[in-house]
């Protein structure tokens, strides 16, 4: 089982901060999930709101615990709304944090295809957080795993 480091961690957060953004202004927040859901690292841009830190936890906790990057869970927040509004109440209870129905949480993957854990992003738009995360992600050499699911729910 592979196991992030903390200058993995670092790493990823660095990048994900760096790059451009929608707009100058645009603050942003980082969290890496293990694989059993546990935040690793959690941090915010000076002058991010303060909501967004919980949101990209709760995006990274939402991937571990689900099986799949915030991409398919919008997907399947979107197909079967009653569903996911359950989901979403038994994870609250569990994890601390509701499904997050999102883009920016990717799953991260080991070269055997194993999951390691997540990272999320928030504060940029859905699609920016996610390519910044993807792209975190391959800068320490881990497989991102941002697929949505292809099928008729």
């Amino acid at each position: 089982m592979t196991t992030l480091t903390i200058e993995q961690l670092h790493k990823i957060v660095d990048f994900a901060f760096a790059g451009e953004r929608v707009h100058p202004s645009i603050r942003l927040a980082v969290a890496v999930a293990d694989a059993g859901g546990h935040t690793l690292i959690a941090a915010r841009e000076p002058d991010a709101p303060a909501l967004l830190l919980d949101i990209a936890q709760s995006k990274a906790k939402s991937c571990v615990a689900i099986g799949m990057p915030t991409r398919a869970i919008m997907d399947l927040a979107q197909k079967k709304p009653t569903w996911f509004s359950s989901a979403s109440r038994v994870a609250q209870s569990s994890t601390g944090a509701p499904l997050w129905g999102a883009l920016g949480g990717v799953i991260m993957r080991d070269e055997n295809g194993v999951l390691v854990g997540a990272i999320a992003v928030a504060g940029d738009t859905g699609a920016g957080d996610e390519a910044r995360a993807k792209a975190a992600v391959e800068h320490i050499g881990l497989v991102p795993d941002v697929e949505g699911l292809d099928v008729v729910w």
